[in-house]
């Protein structure tokens, strides 16, 4: 079966797509989901549909859908903007629009039954497969040897021909040595001999096996049509970043406690989904597949075709509960990260939602940062939207600076060149001017970043609303605009989407504190010390608890916690300030002027009247109880040195 639109075709047999007859790259999982469009284009099919279709029961996050569909408007030469073939119908689907012919492959054989003209020129061998060098494009696969023929045009076999494929595509050539008749046979044999021939030689061209090449090809085209080696890693997995959760195993030496590791197991799969998007993740029906069996990463790797596996062991022992962790890779089986850390056993829930919490954030880290990583090294010069997507989220992971926020940008926006009404890319350009905003980064143009970020913030919500990174981005500029009640419900959205999300409980916590109830800021930001105690943000969390003990007098506290928040990002500025003020509430002195020299080197000419400057949020927004607080911080700075 061929479908035909515009200059293209698509060959469903080979599972290809050709435009003017020449072969376009395209993923499998693209490949399938174009496919589905069109064979439904007399409606509109929605994502679920696609999601059942396509990923067979993968649970998979809607920013992989919607890299998939910008994948196959750019093999089309589409956009979302124009949307001239595939086309976006809000909070319904997607339909094919393009005006589509049907051709069969029978239809396509009776095109090909005109003998084509034998060259004048013989056929040259193409050069053995090991001298090509690696494939460069593992997509494409043939079974059959490929012969090159010189410098000559292929044969033209009508305009109906040029809509359903190449000519050799469908009539094989053959090269055979020419007999020259004898010059004493006469005219007449010769013509008879002519007439009995030719309907045995049409029969040999038309099924012969060997398919030529219609014109000479390049070395880089020939190497594209050969096949893969027999052992090579499946296409989907090499093409889509995916993961397993293999059921925990119970180390406990107690068969009843089996329900414990298996809620673990679920619990995580589901998180995974959240705080991984653009990964798709195996549903918990076919992991749990794999309960009992012995199989290494490579087998899984290739009966699943993910490119990463998460194994684990839960033991309970008397009032501990031990968890052991590893994510490996299933090309070659190896090791990428473990930890292994301990729990009290309180309720069962209690502690499956601590290991969720804590597992599936430092996995979805650590596989955003992989992936980063292997874009950068496999695909330097990318413009693919999901490789611009994991690096921009990469860098965001960072501990954060002003060098960082502007590569970012510098990502998202390219992500945005690429689709213009990419949530991801809406949500991440939004987030880095959030951050240098409330970070304090400029001493000028924070209005008009705020400005900017909720206009990509509005356009992000209008296209997914639930988006986790429009609501971290969303629930910080609401701290920033002195909004702290929507800030909460924001990162409460966050919560009930991805409960392993340290950074929503930091953002209660602020939130919470700005509103005068320090003692129970401190609550969230101890919640997201729990779930991210290695996190690269948690020097955020610690920076808002040590200001919160700060404001509560329990300056030895507070001093320890802005020291952690120093160790984990050294450019935080404010944790110095903060540090010169609890040092000289203490009477240290000299501690204290030395953090306030450092903090006076990157701010010079600050005053105690003018410290809040580069605050998160202007004084005049907070609550009455929270500036009667920091009158204590200002009393502080000034016994540290700090002019009026």
């Amino acid at each position: 079966m061929y479908f035909r639109f515009a200059d293209f075709e698509i060959d469903i047999a080979r599972h290809e797509l050709r435009r003017a007859g020449t072969a376009v790259h395209i993923e499998p999982q693209v490949f399938d989901l174009l496919v589905h469009l069109i064979r439904n284009r007399d409606r509109i099919v929605g994502k679920d549909e696609l999601f059942d279709v396509v990923w067979e029961g993968r649970i998979v996050s809607e920013a992989t859908l919607s890299s998939r569909i910008s994948a196959a408007r750019r093999a089309l030469r589409d956009n979302g903007n124009d949307q001239g073939l595939i086309r976006t119908v809000f909070k319904r689907g997607f339909r094919f629009v393009g005006d589509v012919a049907e051709v069969s492959a029978a239809d396509a054989a009776l095109l090909a039954a005109e003998p084509p003209a034998v060259p004048e020129t013989p056929l040259v061998e193409a050069p053995p497969f090991q001298h090509l060098g690696p494939d460069p494009d593992p997509e494409q696969r043939a079974d059959v040897a490929v012969a090159i023929r010189p410098a000559a045009d292929p044969p033209a076999l009508g305009d109906a021909l040029s809509h359903t494929g190449r000519a050799a595509d469908l009539v094989p050539a053959v090269a055979a040595p020419a007999r020259r008749s004898s010059a004493q046979t006469p005219l007449l044999v010769a013509a008879l001999l002519g007439l009995l021939v030719w309907p045995v030689a049409a029969w040999w061209l038309l099924s012969s096996a060997p398919v030529p090449a219609p014109a000479p090809a390049s070395a880089p085209a020939v190497k594209a049509a050969l096949a893969r080696e027999p052992d090579a890693v499946p296409d989907r997995l090499a093409a889509a970043p995916s993961l397993v959760v293999l059921p925990f195993i119970n180390l406990s030496g107690d068969a009843s406690q089996d329900y414990v590791a298996d809620g673990v197991t679920e619990s995580l799969i589901s998180d995974l989904v959240h705080a991984m998007p653009g990964i798709s993740v195996v549903s918990r029906d076919t992991a749990f597949t794999y309960k009992g069996r012995s199989a290494d990463a490579r087998q899984i790797g290739r009966e699943l075709e993910v490119r990463y596996l998460l194994n684990g062991s839960l033991a309970v022992e008397g009032e501990r509960v031990r968890v052991n962790i590893a994510l490996a890779e299933t090309r070659e089986g190896n090791q990428l990260w473990s930890e292994r850390f301990d729990t009290e056993r309180r309720s069962i829930l209690q502690v499956q939602d601590e290991i969720v919490g804590r597992v599936s954030r430092a996995i979805g880290l650590k596989v955003v940062d992989i992936e980063a990583r292997r874009s950068r090294l496999e695909r330097p010069n990318s413009t693919e939207l999901m490789d611009l997507v994991m690096r921009g989220r990469a860098v965001l992971n960072l501990p954060s600076s002003p060098a960082t926020m502007i590569e970012a940008r510098g990502l998202f926006e390219q992500a945005l060149a690429v689709q213009p009404d990419s949530v991801d890319g809406l949500a991440g350009a939004a987030s880095t001017l959030v951050f240098e905003f409330v970070n304090g980064y400029y001493e000028t143009g924070g209005d008009e970043r705020l400005a900017n970020a909720e206009q990509l913030l509005d356009r992000a919500s209008a296209i997914e609303p639930d988006n986790l990174m429009v609501l971290k981005a969303k629930a910080a500029l609401r701290r920033a605009q002195g909004k702290f009640e929507d800030a909460i419900a924001a990162a409460q959205a966050i919560i009930a989407e991805n409960p392993g999300e340290p950074w929503a409980y930091k953002e209660i916590g602020l939130s919470t504190m700005y509103l005068g109830k320090a003692a129970q800021a401190l609550d969230w930001f101890a919640k997201a010390d729990r779930i991210g105690p290695r996190d690269p943000g948690r020097w955020t969390w610690l920076d808002g608890r040590g200001h919160a003990l700060a404001l509560l007098g329990r300056d030895e506290e507070a001093i320890r916690s802005l020291m952690g928040a120093l160790d984990a990002n050294p450019r935080n500025l404010s944790s110095q300030g903060f540090l010169a003020a609890s040092y000289a509430l203490l009477g240290r002195s000299d501690d204290a002027r030395a953090a306030l020299a450092g903090y006076l080197q990157k701010r010079p000419g600050t005053r105690v009247s003018t410290f809040r400057r580069f605050s998160p949020v202007p004084l005049v927004l907070t609550s009455r109880i929270y500036q009667q607080q920091h009158e204590r911080i200002k009393s502080g700075l000034r016994l540290a040195g700090m002019p009026e």
